[in-house]
């Protein structure tokens, strides 16, 4: 507390000395010290995957999106009046977003 005390009456950072390990910070050290430990800590965010133009998106948000039924959906892609699916599996399917987008945009 006493060093707490000395900077408050000091109205600044001159020097903290740590007492176990002997090390004394002047100044723009100590910031340096403090960013460093904050920034260490701190883990970088990963971009949202949800936003990405290229995310494959399922039958549901497809229908959702343009309003369509599956039905609908499948005839206009046979008469090529609606983006191409993407195989995922065996069994299911799923379409760009970034093309689906754009046949929106389009119509």
């Amino acid at each position: 507390m006493p060093d707490l005390e000395r900077l408050a009456d000091l109205g600044g950072i001159e020097h903290i000395r740590v007492s176990k390990t002997q090390v004394e910070f002047f100044g723009y050290q100590l910031l340096q010290h403090l960013l460093a430990r904050i920034q260490g800590q701190t883990k970088p965010t990963a971009p949202d995957p949800s936003n990405h133009p290229d995310r494959i998106i399922r039958t549901q948000e497809v229908t959702a999106m343009t309003g369509l039924s599956r039905t609908s959906i499948w005839r206009l892609e046979r008469a090529g009046k609606f983006p191409a699916r993407v195989p995922l599996s065996a069994g299911s399917v799923g379409w760009r977003l970034s093309d689906v987008s754009e046949w929106i945009r389009e119509r």
